[in-house]
């Protein structure tokens, strides 16, 4: 059975809403970020970012990767535009933006607020990353006006990878929420409020 080393908060939730989005079989195993990972995680991810996928000889641990991954095997859903879709390239690219633009910048704040000394707190590059989520989150504000969802009015698996940066952008203690629209904010409660993220959100 596919299995996924699993964080509450982190990565891993995209992998594990689309499992329940889909109704695919899977297991976890718990991990808890910043302590000691186990060994077998360590032998395929030294990097020891969360998640890793395992699926009998397939091993993954980039987490848009994971969800076209379980979309193209577990499917096929609707969740995953085909190519020949009219929207196929802006799906793409809301999917493949959730992370490397609009979160992964985020790590850098991550880090610091909970691992720099209180005097280094405040720095250049905390403010360089917050001007820049103030801009990019504008792309996801621009989608918007174009349909309730990043490819449309269609729920994909791009609004599961940006509904994720979103969320994670909005918690207080980044000081980043003020700067996400409202339209923003009323489309990140639409996501959230999907029976499969609160189902995802009961996983340990």
């Amino acid at each position: 059975m596919l299995k996924i080393y699993h964080a509450p908060r982190s990565r891993s939730n995209r992998a594990i809403w689309l499992l329940e989005e889909m109704g695919a079989p899977y297991e976890t195993v718990s991990l808890v970020l910043g302590a000691p990972k186990p060994p077998e995680f360590l032998k395929h991810n030294p990097a020891e970012t969360v998640p890793l996928m395992i699926d009998g000889d397939v091993v993954l641990f980039e987490s848009i990767t994971i969800m076209e991954y379980i979309a193209a095997t577990y499917g096929p859903t609707p969740l995953a535009l085909p190519d020949d879709h009219p929207n196929h390239w802006q799906y793409r690219q809301m999917l493949v933006f959730g992370e490397a633009t609009l979160a992964g910048p985020l790590n850098a704040i991550i880090a610091t607020m909970f691992r720099a000394p209180d005097d280094q707190k405040k720095n250049f590059t905390m403010d360089a990353v917050r001007t820049g989520f103030g801009k990019r989150i504008g792309v996801v504000a621009q989608r918007l006006d174009e349909g309730r969802y990043m490819a449309g009015d269609t729920f994909t698996l791009a609004d599961i990878s940006v509904g994720y940066g979103v969320n994670l952008a909005a918690i207080d203690v980044f000081e980043l929420k003020h700067l996400i629209p409202e339209t923003v904010l009323e489309y990140l409660k639409r996501v959230v409020d999907r029976p499969a993220y609160q189902r995802m959100t009961q996983v340990t």
